[in-house]
């Protein structure tokens, strides 16, 4: 085989063999020939709308043409008639909450003060040591790296597990960068100032904790998922070769809120995000609350 070009948006692929182009499916040509994705544009929230793939040489001799199966339409429609079964809950700056969700039901993140970046991670039940969401297998499934409305969120089993159905802001989300954790801060404030620092990773395992789902009794030696980081600012620099983290976007406003679907029973996890030693990750004054709360249909 040749090589090979697609455009992972529209998920289909002109696949150069033998001086023959064969239409297929970019997600087949991911698992099937080696490749390299070369970004066009600087910015993440465009790359993720412009993306080149070249497939590198492969030892395949000969191809047939393959086509993926059509994926059913997501109905994407907020309905009408939501009502909250949950009080407006906070989730104070700097801390973090975990609370139960059912398939069905719809949950709202609101950035209440307009630059705190949220973790945001999910669970499946009944043992959330098994399933997660995973922002690696949602990149597969979206085809992007910052999810945009209609977009599922799937876990490591690949099932979806949150939909975004709204999204007030400027859309600006990063799907790239881990949650911080005492290490960062032992690099940045030293060992014995880390300890009294908090962290994504520790509010990640405090809040599963007090709600009865705790994730490892040995924190320090468990590996933890990559979150959703709700209005966290992530560029490319340097023709796509570098991350740049950026001050908060531009159009971002006190009360912007997320309005997720639901897809299965879970556990939603926030962390108002506690990093204080730079304004480009939660704007100017520090941590600060944000708030969700939960609905179904009435």
């Amino acid at each position: 085989m040749k090589g090979a070009a697609c455009s992972h948006l529209s998920g289909r692929c002109e696949t150069a063999v033998n001086g023959q182009n064969h239409p297929t499916s970019s997600r087949i040509l991911a698992r099937s020939v080696p490749h390299r994705c070369m970004p066009r544009s600087k910015n993440l929230l465009s790359t993720v709308r412009s993306v080149t793939c070249m497939a590198l040489p492969s030892q395949v001799d000969g191809a047939a043409t393959v086509t993926a199966p059509t994926r059913p339409s997501k109905d994407i429609s907020v309905p009408t008639n939501l009502a909250p079964v949950s009080d407006l809950m906070t989730v104070p700056g700097g801390k973090g909450r975990a609370v139960e969700l059912k398939a069905g039901q719809y949950f709202k993140i609101t950035n209440t003060h307009g630059e705190q970046v949220v973790d945001f991670s999910g669970f499946g039940l009944p043992d959330v040591k098994k399933e997660v969401m995973s922002m690696h297998h949602s990149h597969d499934e979206t085809h992007r790296l910052i999810p945009q409305v209609g977009d599922s969120m799937v876990t490591n089993l690949r099932r979806p597990i949150f939909t975004l159905l709204e999204d007030t802001g400027p859309g600006v989300h990063d799907t790239t960068v881990s949650a911080c954790d005492q290490y960062l801060y032992q690099q940045q404030i030293g060992v014995e100032a880390a300890k009294e620092h908090d962290s994504c990773i520790n509010n990640l395992h405090t809040s599963l904790t007090a709600v009865g789902h705790p994730l490892t009794d040995d924190p320090d030696n468990y590996l933890p998922p990559s979150p959703f980081n709700l209005w966290m600012a992530v560029s490319l620099k340097n023709e796509g070769s570098q991350l740049s983290w950026d001050p908060p976007a531009k159009g971002q406003k006190p009360g912007d809120y997320v309005l997720f679907r639901v897809e299965i029973d879970c556990v939603a996890v926030m962390s108002a995000c506690p990093h204080d030693l730079a304004p480009y990750i939660n704007g100017e004054g520090g941590p600060r609350d944000v708030h969700y709360q939960i609905y179904e249909t009435a």
